[in-house]
């Protein structure tokens, strides 16, 4: 028998896991509305055709051997471009091309921690982060995330829990799994924690233009020269195209981590490059038209308003109203001595409806939080709901009698 490495029994991918529980309902002929995966593709949201046509054409014109370790230059001059129209400091020598920003994470985490650093990282937060970290053997360290203030970071926790052995602090914004959008006073407060503190931000930001109300400004915009930020985008959600595996890194202050960056290059020369000819669109998505996402964000935001009604109209259950991304955390506000994960299977196996449990997100899974994925149409959703109304109104009635 080959044994799997120690390291793999500290990491579940709860949004992924879960679905081995709803293939068996499949299995049995049973329907199952999938609403635990980000990615709209399924759900009636093309790539604009746009970036399709410019890698057919790179396709077509025969780039397809490898390209440069860092991301072809007009991928990277491209991504430098769109960051100084926000107000981030950049040239292309400070971008790499990944594939997709799980990668970037991924090659900047193997490249800066030793076993048994730490990283603080939102609670809840994307677990991308806690796969990695339990792969190189280092420490995730919650952070809260407030519910009764929008999901925003609490910054005294973010102290609190700062050691010696602390090395970096990821921000992720806009919020997955809470659609929250981090305020501007928020994470100056950051900044002036990692500052103090001589630490690293990983800015996440892979979904900042899909916004309801103001976009969040990049926090690499907010920094002087004493602060070092890594920013983390990709094609997948803005551009709807997250199959392409294209994301990249923006190295911001490059001269507070000038070991770290050889780091980094060695591990992406490791590798030898991401896939070539989707770069080709990275050019066509930044400097191009953005029209298409008037409609998409319509089209989200008629799906979340929707949903946030429907939700605290049931009693025991509330939502607060997101303002980015495809996501809401809704919690059922009593669950007994059931965890997050009980309730969340009995929905899944007596409705066919798939959440994810808020613990697979670093939550108490007493809390009774899970993650909603709102991209299905609205008549899916209103079935739904309908669904998830009738069953927590049999799981309260049957709590009751059990307690009789």
């Amino acid at each position: 028998m080959i044994k799997a490495a120690t390291r793999t029994r500290n990491f579940t991918y709860a949004i992924r896991n879960i679905v081995g529980e709803a293939k068996k309902i499949e299995a049995e002929g049973r329907q199952v509305l999938y609403l635990n995966v980000g990615d709209p593709v399924p759900y009636g949201f093309s790539t604009p055709p746009h970036l399709v046509e410019a890698v057919e054409k790179a396709l077509r014109d025969g780039n397809n051997g490898y390209g440069p370790s860092p991301g072809i230059p007009s991928a990277r001059e491209a991504v430098a471009r769109e960051a100084v129209r926000r107000g981030v400091k950049m040239s292309p020598d400070d971008v790499i091309i990944t594939s997709g920003a799980s990668e970037a994470a991924d090659i900047v985490l193997s490249s800066m921690l030793e076993a048994g650093d730490e990283v603080l990282v939102p609670s809840p937060g994307y677990p991308l982060y806690t796969a990695i970290l339990a792969k190189l053997g280092a420490k995730e360290v919650s952070y809260k995330l407030d519910p009764k203030n929008d999901w925003q970071p609490v910054i005294d926790d973010i102290k609190a829990l700062i050691t010696n052995k602390t090395r970096a602090i990821v921000i992720i914004n806009p919020n997955n799994p809470t659609g929250a959008v981090y305020n501007k006073e928020n994470l100056l407060e950051v900044l002036n924690v990692a500052n103090q503190a001589g630490l690293l931000i990983l800015a996440d930001e892979v979904y900042w233009r899909m916004t309801y109300e103001e976009q969040a400004p990049p926090i690499a915009s907010l920094v002087d020269e004493s602060v070092p930020v890594i920013t983390f985008e990709s094609m997948s959600k803005i551009y709807l195209a997250p199959g392409w595996r294209v994301g990249w890194m923006k190295i911001s202050n490059p001269h507070l981590m000038t070991d770290l960056r050889v780091g980094i290059n060695k591990m992406a020369d490791a590798r030898l490059c991401s896939a070539r000819p989707p770069q080709h669109a990275v050019a066509a998505a930044l400097d191009g038209d953005h029209a298409y996402l008037d409609d998409v964000m319509a089209r989200f935001r008629a799906r979340r308003d929707l949903s946030c009604q429907r939700i605290n109209a049931i009693e025991g259950m509330n939502c607060t109203i997101p303002k980015g991304a495809f996501y809401l955390m809704a919690q059922m506000e009593n669950l007994g001595d059931a965890t997050d994960e009980q309730f969340v299977l009995s929905l899944l196996r007596e409705t066919g409806v798939l959440f994810v449990h808020g613990s697979g997100f670093g939550m108490d899974p007493k809390d009774g939080y899970f993650r909603i994925v709102y991209l299905p149409e609205l008549d899916v959703l209103n079935t739904v709901y309908d669904r998830v109304a009738e069953f927590v109104h049999n799981w309260q009635h049957r709590r009751k009698g059990a307690v009789g």
